[in-house]
């Protein structure tokens, strides 16, 4: 169960990211569009990591809790240090 619980918040962390970057949708193609998006992104997060945790405490699953919260918390960091590797190794 905790491997399907990480493999489905690293799409939904994916997904997001590419959603916020108009990969996903449509390109925001303002400043005012691309600050909405991000929020938009940023507010499906937040929520994805708050009923995921509450659903997984209710349901007694601490290990799919403790999945599910690690695997939202770190994936970003992840993502962000692997992109300035990228961005470095580009220059």
């Amino acid at each position: 169960m905790t491997a399907i619980v990480v493999l489905g918040d690293l799409l939904v962390c994916a997904l997001l990211l590419l959603a916020s970057i108009g990969v996903i949708g449509t390109e925001p193609t303002t400043r005012a569009e691309e600050t909405a998006a991000w929020q938009s992104a940023g507010q499906l997060y937040f929520g994805w990591l708050v009923v995921g945790a509450a659903s997984f405490a209710v349901l007694r699953m601490p290990k799919a809790l403790l999945a599910h919260v690690s695997t939202m918390l770190l994936s970003p960091i992840a993502l962000f240090v692997l992109l300035l590797l990228l961005a470095s190794g580009l220059d």
